[in-house]
């Protein structure tokens, strides 16, 4: 489809991430799993079937497509080999979670070198500018402050009330051999935070605080490299697109593999053996 019908991909992607987010909502409910759905990432899925369906002609949508752009090709898919995204094809879930992350980068690949509106054509021809920089990194500063609010006030009785809801931070601070776990703890320490041997609380603010620095030290860094990447035009494009699919083929090459592995093992079967010992005596 991309490499065939390239102006249609771009709708049918802009589709996709929107489905993707109703059917991980819908999903995810049912598991308490939805808090989830406030994570960054959704909301650029949802940014890729609103901007074309909203915005009109202009330098707004221009900014639009821009900051899609760079979270597409940034902090959201290069959440694939971070986050050890696999596709693997007989997993749905999996697949709509790898799914989450490739659709924006997908999306704003079509739409800088295909362009298949208006909209999406005066994108192209005016492409980014430096000073969409700074509207990313306000747009993701609005985006941790509302979440932060929002977990702390509105939701704040109704998370006291169902301790077993998950977020991303809920998540990591239940598992201490998560990696984002210790990193947490390590600068908590060195902020003076935490204690020695003091551990991470599962609505901890202090812990919370650490986590967004951290995700805010990621998105600068991955915003540098979508930046690199607007710099290399279509090849390095293409070279990200391809380097993040592969990254998520490859997890899920070991997924098969393991399976493969555990259905070669030979069974194990016991078997009992009398064996007849000196003076008569039998043992197992």
């Amino acid at each position: 489809l991309l490499t065939h019908h390239p102006v249609v991909a771009g709708k049918v992607f802009s589709v996709a991430g929107g489905l993707t987010v109703v059917e991980k909502a819908v999903s995810y409910y049912f598991k308490g799993w939805h808090l989830f759905c406030l994570d960054f990432c959704y909301w650029v899925n949802l940014a890729c079937i609103m901007v074309p369906a909203i915005l009109p002609l202009g330098e707004v949508s221009r900014v639009a497509y821009s900051l899609i752009f760079l979270y597409g090709n940034g902090p959201v898919c290069i959440a694939v080999p971070i986050w050890n995204q696999s596709l693997v094809f007989h997993d749905f879930e999996r697949i709509m979670s790898v799914g989450l992350h490739v659709w924006p980068m997908l999306f704003s690949y079509c739409v800088t070198w295909y362009p298949f509106d208006a909209s999406t054509e005066h994108f192209a021809k005016n492409y980014l500018k430096i000073s969409d920089l700074y509207w990313c990194f306000v747009t993701y500063g609005v985006w941790q402050l509302g979440y932060f609010a929002l977990m702390h006030t509105v939701l704040r009785s109704y998370m006291k009330r169902n301790p077993q809801l998950l977020t991303s931070y809920r998540w990591i601070a239940s598992d201490p051999s998560n990696a984002i776990h210790g990193l947490i703890l390590q600068m908590g320490r060195g902020f003076g935070l935490f204690k020695n041997g003091e551990k991470i609380g599962f609505d901890d603010v202090r812990g919370e605080l650490m986590f967004m620095l951290i995700q805010l030290i990621y998105t600068v860094v991955t915003i540098a490299i979508a930046g690199l990447v607007a710099l290399g035009g279509k090849t390095a494009h293409e070279v990200l697109l391809l380097a993040t699919i592969s990254s998520s083929l490859w997890n899920g090459s070991a997924v098969y593999l393991e399976g493969s592995g555990d259905d070669m093992k030979a069974p194990v079967v016991k078997v009992d053996v009398q064996k007849e010992k000196a003076g008569g005596v039998k043992s197992e």
